[in-house]
């Protein structure tokens, strides 16, 4: 093999990278929208647990903004760098004249 396809093997493998931390952040978006939408539920009852109620809201929606973005991010990125990538390709296997 020679440098430029080394160079499509290491693009394509941190795709892959990309593409399990997409995964991995599914459940997490999931997760923090599910607490979002049941922690008013929960706590609500209670008058003492309201501040804690809305603390605990903007810290789960806090998360989920964080989680959704990461999938978004990491999707995103990971469909480049397996499917295109040609930009990066370029930048890469360029050589610095002397």
């Amino acid at each position: 093999m020679n440098k430029d396809e080394w160079i499509w093997v290491a693009i394509r493998i941190f795709g892959i990278y990309l593409l399990v931390l997409a995964i991995i952040s599914i459940p997490e978006a999931i997760g923090a929208i599910y607490a979002h939408l049941n922690v008013a539920d929960a706590v609500s009852q209670s008058a003492e647990m309201a501040s804690v109620a809305d603390s605990l809201r903007k810290a789960v929606l806090s998360k989920g903004i964080t989680a959704i973005s990461q999938l978004m991010l990491f999707s995103m990125a990971s469909y480049y760098l397996i499917c295109r990538g040609k930009l990066i390709h370029r930048l890469a296997s360029r050589e610095t004249g002397q």
